[in-house]
């Protein structure tokens, strides 16, 4: 199958929201994903003011995952697959564009106990740089990627 990327516009928050609330329900399912919809869209809306490339992969036309990258500091706040096609080759799609979009180096950080994200991570290229506690005391990993040969 053919993955589209593309940049997400407006009209594409409607998709993105459901698939991010979808998938963050199935991995912490006591956690009421539905009532942060309008927060998380929000939180888009000002990535994308701000600069932050917000890449939507398309799959038969529907969204399929996502990654947000700050092209000034190689941030990646978000990268999700939808549960539909966790397994597929969307993952290594959104990681090869943030690669090119920031060929200097990435990172980001994760759930310390999200094995699957941090196996795909390592799997990238990424190393574990560090550790901390989000504001609910869940345990979470710092990696990051850089370009063999860079510092």
């Amino acid at each position: 199958m053919t993955v589209r990327l593309q940049a997400c516009e407006d009209a594409d928050l409607p998709a993105l929201t459901g698939l991010w609330t979808s998938a963050w329900t199935q991995a912490y399912p006591r956690i009421d994903f539905e009532r942060r919809r309008d927060w998380f869209a929000e939180r888009i809306r000002g990535f994308m003011r701000d600069g932050v490339a917000v890449v939507l992969a398309f799959q038969d036309e529907q969204v399929a995952g996502f990654v947000t990258i700050d092209p000034q500091t190689g941030w990646i706040d978000q990268m999700l697959v939808g549960l539909a096609h966790q397994g597929t080759d969307i993952g290594q799609v959104l990681m090869d564009e943030a690669k090119r979009l920031v060929p200097g180096g990435l990172s980001l950080d994760v759930n310390a106990d999200n094995a699957r994200a941090i196996a795909f991570y390592r799997k990238q290229g990424f190393t574990r740089t560090g550790g901390r506690s989000n504001e609910q005391g869940a345990a979470i990993d710092l990696m990051a990627w850089t370009p063999a040969g860079g510092s």
